[in-house]
């Protein structure tokens, strides 16, 4: 009835992790968090750039849309989520050149 795991060569059972160094998770866990935080920093250098660039290209279009009849303030973060939108457009490799250029 019960079934019993039969282990491999040397004692260790299929479900068993592979043996580690205890040094190495922790390293793995830092460089992944540092690596996250690199990436979202430059999300949000690259977003905030996009953002500039693109309120100063249309800034009339911006006013007149502000000054429209029916704009009022459940517009303004329809907006600002449309503009944050199309910047998520670029590849990573596209906002990688632009922020290289930029800095």
């Amino acid at each position: 009835m019960g079934k019993s795991k039969k282990s491999k060569a040397g004692g260790a059972s299929d479900s068993a992790p592979p043996m580690m160094p205890k040094g190495s998770e922790a390293v793995l866990q830092i460089t992944t968090e540092q690596d996250m935080t690199s990436k979202k920093s430059d999300k949000v250098d690259f977003e905030s750039f996009y953002l500039k660039q693109i309120t100063a290209e249309f800034a009339d279009d911006l006013d007149k849309l502000r000054n429209a009849p029916d704009f009022n303030e459940k517009s303004v973060p329809l907006l600002i989520d449309a503009l944050k939108l199309a910047a998520r457009n670029y590849s990573e490799e596209e906002k990688a050149k632009v922020m290289g250029r930029v800095r």
